[in-house]
């Protein structure tokens, strides 16, 4: 298997990776998302840039809406804005 077709789904692209500035701002806070992200249906994959001011939160979706995914993360105390 190809890297580039890791989270290759039923089409011949690879998924779309979102991003998003958040206020996640420590490994604490990591640990906090971690449980909703890792066990939300939808996601492929996630992670979170701290070294990036904006603390940019990167998903992979996998039929997760961007409304569900917003509710999840606001839910969960921390703030997420589309970039």
């Amino acid at each position: 298997m190809k890297w580039s077709n890791i989270f290759k789904k039923s089409s011949d692209k690879p998924a779309q990776a979102w991003q998003f500035s958040t206020n996640i701002m420590c490994n604490g806070c990591i640990a906090k998302v971690q449980p909703i992200l890792d066990q939300a249906e939808g996601i492929a994959s996630w992670k979170v840039d701290l070294s990036n001011p904006h603390r940019i939160l990167t998903i992979v979706p996998d039929g997760i809406t961007e409304d569900q995914l917003l509710t999840l993360i606001r839910q969960a105390g921390f703030t997420i804005e589309r970039i």
